[in-house]
C-alpha cells in the first residue's frame, strides 16, 4: 500500500514537474506541492531531487556530440595536428613572452625585497635614535628638575641673604643711632663735669677766702639773730654757712 502511494506520489510529482517547464516557472519543493495540490516536503524533496537529477543527465546526454565518422578521421586527425603545431608555436611565443615577463617581474620583486630590506634597516636605525632621544629627554628633564630644586633652594639662601642683610642694615642704623647718643651723652657729661669741676674749684676757693677773713661773730653791727644763723647746733661758728650766706 506504501509502495502504491509512494508511485502515485512519484507519478504526480512528475506530472508538476512537466507542467511547471512548460509554463516557464521555477522547480522547487513549494512550486511542485502547490502544483499537485499538496502532500508532504517530506516525501516531495526526495523525490523531487531525484528527478532534477535525472532530467538534468539526459539533458546532458543530449547536448554530447555524436562519435566522429571514420571517413573524417584521418582527415580531423592531420587538421589537428597541424592546429597543434600552429598554436604551439604561439604558445612557445607566449611562453617566451612570460618567461622575459616573468624574469623581469622577478627582478622587480627582489629589488622590492632588497628595498624593503634597506627600508627596515632604516627603520631600526630611526627607532634605534628615537629610542636614544627619549633616554636623553629623559636624563635632561630629570637633570631640569634637579636643577630647578637648586635653583628653588638658592632662591631661598638668596631670600634670607637678603632678610638678613635688611636686619643687618637695621641693626647698623641702630648701632649708627646709638654711637650718636652716646658722643651726645658723653659730650653733656663732659660739660657736667665741666661745670662741677668749676663748681667745685669756685667752692673751695671761696672756702679758703672765708677761712683767711673769719667774720666776728660778735661785731656791734649784727642784728639780732644772725649769730644763730651762722652757728651749728651746739653754738659753735660754722664758716661754710657764712660763705654761703655771703655768696647769697
Amino acid at each position: 500500500m506504501a509502495q502504491k502511494n509512494s508511485a502515485s506520489l512519484e507519478k504526480q510529482v512528475r506530472g508538476g514537474v512537466k507542467k511547471l517547464t512548460e509554463e516557464g516557472k521555477p522547480i522547487t519543493n513549494l512550486t511542485v506541492r502547490e502544483a499537485i495540490g499538496g502532500g508532504s516536503f517530506r516525501d516531495i524533496g526526495p523525490m523531487l531531487k531525484s528527478i532534477k537529477a535525472e532530467i538534468a543527465a539526459q539533458q546532458q546526454a543530449a547536448r554530447q556530440a555524436p562519435d566522429m565518422p571514420e571517413d573524417f578521421h584521418d582527415a580531423a586527425s592531420a587538421m589537428w595536428n597541424t592546429a597543434w603545431s600552429l598554436a604551439d608555436e604561439i604558445a612557445a611565443s607566449e611562453r617566451r613572452a612570460h618567461a622575459v615577463e616573468s624574469d623581469k617581474l622577478k627582478a622587480e620583486v627582489q629589488e622590492a625585497l632588497e628595498n624593503c630590506g634597506q627600508v627596515e634597516d632604516e627603520r631600526d636605525e630611526a627607532e634605534a635614535r628615537a629610542r636614544e632621544a627619549a633616554e636623553q629627554v629623559q636624563a635632561l628633564t630629570e637633570n631640569l628638575r634637579k636643577a630647578e630644586l637648586e635653583i628653588a633652594g638658592l632662591n631661598g639662601q638668596l631670600a634670607a641673604r637678603d632678610d638678613a642683610e635688611a636686619r643687618a642694615d637695621k641693626a647698623a642704623a641702630k648701632a649708627q643711632t646709638l654711637e650718636e647718643a652716646l658722643r651726645k651723652a658723653e659730650l653733656e657729661i663732659a660739660a657736667l663735669s665741666g661745670r662741677l669741676a668749676e663748681r667745685d674749684d669756685d667752692i673751695v676757693h671761696r672756702t679758703k677766702g672765708a677761712k683767711a677773713q673769719p667774720v666776728s661773730l660778735a661785731s656791734s653791727s649784727e642784728e639780732p639773730g644772725q649769730r644763730d644763723m651762722f652757728a651749728d647746733a651746739d653754738g659753735k661758728d660754722n664758716p661754710e654757712k657764712a660763705v654761703n650766706a655771703t655768696a647769697g
